[in-house]
């Protein structure tokens, strides 16, 4: 996954990079970084992705 990708996921589920950072156990810095290209993102969070774009969907149905 490339940042651009990540970006688009986390803005098409209505989150902020802090919000994202927080449900990752990241720093919004990692996450600026991943988005901006700078760092690559891991694989393990292509996987966390998943679960979060579930559990958010699944959040918004309730």
């Amino acid at each position: 996954m490339e940042g651009k990708e990540l970006k688009q996921k986390r803005e098409s589920l209505g989150l902020t990079q802090t919000e994202l950072a927080e449900i990752l156990g990241v720093k919004m810095n990692t996450v600026y970084r991943w988005e901006s290209g700078i760092l690559d993102v891991p694989k393990s969070i292509e996987l966390a992705m998943e679960t979060v774009e579930r559990n958010h969907k699944k959040s918004k149905s309730t």
